[in-house]
This record gives C-alpha cells, sequence and structure tokens, in this order.
C-alpha cells in the first residue's frame, strides 16, 4: 500500500466531511421529525408520498424492523405432556410407597410364635379388643387390624377387607398365636372362647417326639412321663406304609400337630391322646389322597411324609414350602447329598436355632444329610399339613440351593439359587444379617 496522500477531487475542502470526525448536529429532535427521503434524480425536491420516518442512531431497534417468531422445538402439547409425565411418574412412585407401607401393614412381622393366653371381658368393644390383641403380640399392628374391621367403603380396594361385617366376639378365654394374620385371628375368635369344663392343649407343627412329650407333660400335669414314652410303643400307633426292614418303631411324623380337646374321662389317658393324634394323622393323609400322589413322584408314602417333616423343619413361610420341596426333589433325581442343617441337628439330638459345630457336621449318622446321601430313615419331626402337601406338590423351578436371606424385608423369606455361585452370593447375605449362617 502506497504512503502517499490521494489527491482530492476538485471542489473539495469544506463541502467534503471529515470521515475521521464525530459528526455534529445542529439541533436534536425526536425520532418522529426526522425524515429522510429518497430521488430518482440529485436535486429533486421528495414527493411527500415517499417521505418515511428515519430514527437517529440509537441503541434500540428501530420500529421498522421486521421480526420473526421462529416455532419452538416443541410444541406447546409434547412440552406439558412432558410435565405432565413427571408429575405422573412421582405420583406413582409415591403410591408405591403408600401402597408397600399398607402391605406391611396388613402381613405379620415375623412367622407365627408361641401360644398366648387372652381373655376377652364382658361389654368389651371390638377397640378393646384390638387393643389386647396388640398387647399381647397376637396383631403386630392393631390400629390397620381397626381399620380392617371397619373396612371404609373408601379402603376396600387398598385393604382387601370383607366389608358389611359387624364383628362381636364372646367373652371368655382364648388360645392364640404371636404374629397372626388378621383372618386367622378373626377366625379363631369366632369360634368362640373355651368351654370351662374341657381342658384344651395344642402341639404345633415341627415338634419332636421327645418334645412333643416334654409340652403336653408340662401343660398336663395329670398326665405322668414315663407311661406317655411308654405308650409311644404301643402297637396302636403303626402305619401299614412303615418300612418293615426298619429294625426298630419310632412313631416321629405320625402324630398330627393340632390343638385336642381332653374332658375328666381322657384327662389321665396318655395312649388315648396319642391314638387320637395318629387317627388325626391318618385322616389328613386319607384327604391329601397321599398314597396315591407320592407313587405318581416316585415316592413311598413313608417318604413322602419323611420329605414333609424336612420341609417342616426348613420353612418359615407358607410360600417358600413348595419350593424347598423343589430343591429337595431335584437334589434326590441328581442323587446328591441334601444338606439340610435341621436333619443334621436331629442326629446330634440339638434343637432348631442351636448352632452347629464342625465335628457336628461330620458326624456319621443316617439321619446326618450332610454326609448320608438321600432321605433320611425316619422323619424328623411332625409336619403338619402344609408342609405334606408341599412334599406332594413341588414347585416348578430348578433351583437346587436355597438360603435364608430376609429377601425383600420379609422375615423368614429364602433366596433360591440354581447355581453355587448364586448361592455364595445368597449365603453372604445371610451371614452379613445374622440369619444363622455362621
Amino acid at each position: 500500500m502506497s504512503d502517499e496522500t490521494p489527491d482530492m477531487p476538485e471542489g473539495t475542502g469544506d463541502d467534503y466531511p471529515d470521515l475521521h470526525s464525530k459528526p455534529e448536529f445542529s439541533e436534536t429532535r425526536p425520532i418522529d421529525q426526522v425524515v429522510a427521503w429518497e430521488a430518482d434524480q440529485s436535486g429533486q425536491e421528495p414527493d411527500e408520498e415517499i417521505l418515511t420516518e428515519q430514527p437517529l442512531p440509537t441503541d434500540e431497534p428501530s420500529p421498522d424492523v421486521t421480526w420473526v417468531r421462529h416455532r419452538p422445538l416443541l410444541g406447546p402439547i409434547p412440552r406439558w405432556g412432558g410435565v405432565l409425565a413427571v408429575v405422573l411418574f412421582g405420583a406413582a412412585v409415591a403410591f408405591g410407597g403408600f401402597r408397600g407401607w399398607v402391605d406391611n401393614q396388613l402381613r405379620p412381622s415375623a412367622p407365627p410364635g408361641d401360644e398366648v393366653e387372652l381373655t376377652i371381658l364382658e361389654g368389651w368393644s371390638t377397640n378393646d379388643v384390638a387393643v389386647a390383641l396388640g398387647d399381647s403380640g397376637v396383631i403386630d399392628h392393631p390400629a390397620m387390624f381397626r381399620q380392617w374391621m371397619r373396612c371404609p367403603s373408601g379402603l376396600q380396594w387398598l385393604i382387601d377387607c370383607p366389608a358389611g361385617i359387624e364383628y362381636s366376639f364372646q367373652a371368655g378365654d382364648y388360645v392364640l398365636q404371636e404374629h397372626l394374620s388378621f383372618d386367622d385371628t378373626v377366625a379363631l375368635l369366632e369360634e368362640g372362647p373355651l368351654p370351662e369344663e374341657v381342658v384344651r392343649i395344642t402341639v404345633p407343627e415341627g415338634l419332636t417326639l421327645n418334645q412333643m412329650v416334654n409340652r403336653v407333660v408340662r401343660r398336663m400335669p395329670t398326665f405322668d412321663e414315663a407311661q406317655m414314652r411308654a405308650a409311644l410303643a404301643s402297637d396302636r400307633l403303626i402305619w401299614e406304609h412303615y418300612p418293615g426292614e426298619l429294625p426298630f418303631l419310632l412313631v416321629e411324623g405320625l402324630l398330627f400337630p393340632d390343638t385336642y380337646q381332653l374332658d375328666d374321662a381322657t384327662i389321665t389317658d396318655e395312649l388315648g391322646l396319642l391314638v387320637r393324634m395318629h387317627n388325626q394323622f391318618l385322616a389328613v393323609v386319607e384327604e391329601l389322597d397321599l398314597e396315591e400322589r407320592s407313587v405318581e413322584l416316585g415316592l413311598t408314602p413313608y417318604d413322602a411324609v419323611i420329605l414333609a417333616s424336612l420341609i417342616e423343619e426348613e420353612a418359615l413361610l407358607d410360600g417358600d414350602r413348595a419350593k424347598i420341596s423343589r430343591v429337595i426333589h431335584n437334589r434326590l433325581n441328581m442323587g446328591w447329598t441334601l444338606g439340610i442343617d435341621a436333619s443334621t441337628r436331629y442326629a446330634v439330638a440339638k434343637t432348631a436355632g442351636e448352632p452347629l459345630t464342625a465335628e457336628d457336621l461330620d458326624t456319621k449318622s443316617m439321619w446326618n444329610t450332610r454326609v448320608v446321601a438321600g432321605l433320611p430313615p425316619t422323619p424328623i419331626a411332625a409336619p403338619g399339613r402344609s408342609s405334606l402337601e408341599a412334599a406332594l406338590a413341588p414347585a416348578d423351578g430348578s433351583w437346587l440351593y436355597y438360603v435364608r436371606t430376609d429377601e425383600n424385608d420379609v422375615v423368614g423369606a429364602h433366596t433360591f439359587a440354581e447355581t453355587a455361585d448364586e448361592f455364595e452370593d445368597a449365603r453372604r447375605v445371610c451371614v452379613e444379617k445374622d440369619l444363622g449362617c455362621g
């Protein structure tokens, strides 16, 4: 580029403005008084029609600028739909949490426990009964139990309660259990109180013969322990399917756990009570068609009772019984040892909950399913109806392992696994929760 100053055309001077100087205005007028015009030829005066208003330089946009509104990428319907979806999702999460809380209130927090003796006094309302049930531990959530009995029409869909029932319970003495469901509690109360002249004794599921004798004698001072143990060897307690090859008679599992009433004529008859318990076992076996159904599974009727006794000792929840049955059936079909701790405890004369030592686990015994394949030679406890049914109707599945983990925060629930790795993961959960896995 040249450093020389370009020649100015003739006539220049004051007529040419200095482009590097600031413009000067002789006066300041409002925007609406400043005009601009265009002419076809130089020097022509503007026509009135082509006068246009021209704003002075300013930071504000010119009023003659045409603005264009761009359409949003999403219209109002999708945007409001998104907001609605978020609101509905939040409501669903909140309702799910609330529904979970309600479900927890409706079900017992633990499996059925010890017997509870409850007295309903004359003049008690259903609220008084609910409070007493809660204080005694029969009902875990008495406030929800009251709502369940009232069953307001607006809550029927939520708490699954029977509508239109007015509950009225008779005054008197009752024998219930800890941690019962609402339905079971009402059913027992509606049976009415114990007759004053009758002695009622309950033998729960899962007791061994030794535990059964101790319980009955403790609750029936009129019974003699020695005579009762001698009565266990009676021929009147032999089942036709008892294996003839066994060199001993052991009626373990052949006395049905139930509630029995004794009157003045039977409160000193030890053998009479045992015969009634065996006859009840035979009645339940016939009702379940156990003989035919066990053969269909490749078991003898006696094997089915043995299997049911294992289920009774292992399961804490009814929902797990058929799954535990399936694990046992699968292991039997594969020729594996069952590895059931309850049988090992029976072999070393320990009760449920007692820890097992390494020596216990290696004990050489026909009842120790950790070292002997197949079923033990006899039942290890008295199975109830639910366990007998589960032995005959195992759930569908390929599980080979189970371990208690209180899965989904359900007390007593087991986790079922198909592989050793899955089982080991579940076993670690059992250990972390201190549920008896060592």
